[in-house]
């Protein structure tokens, strides 16, 4: 891939998929793009969070190329705490 390109693993409510992003670009940036290619389309992107294979919270307005993922990373996409659930 070209120097500002790279390609994410992001994990789906279980399904993997890979997302092909700017290194420039905001992470949040990869969601939409993520909930598309698993078909997970009944909750918009701003419902979801990003976190690491560690559990942490990703923060989504940083540049991708500021978190210097390697290239095995794994990201993981849920839904946040209380979305989507019945009341």
């Amino acid at each position: 891939m070209p120097d500002n390109k790279i390609q994410l693993a992001v994990i789906v409510n279980g399904q993997a998929t890979a997302v092909d992003a700017n290194l420039n670009a905001p992470l949040g940036t990869i969601i939409p793009r993520a909930l598309e290619q698993t078909g997970n389309t009944g909750q918009p992107p701003e419902n979801w969070e990003l976190r690491d294979a560690q559990g942490t919270l990703l923060d989504t307005s940083q540049k991708i190329g500021s978190f210097n993922f390697p290239p095995d990373v794994r990201l993981f996409l849920n839904l946040k705490a209380g979305v989507g659930g019945l009341v």
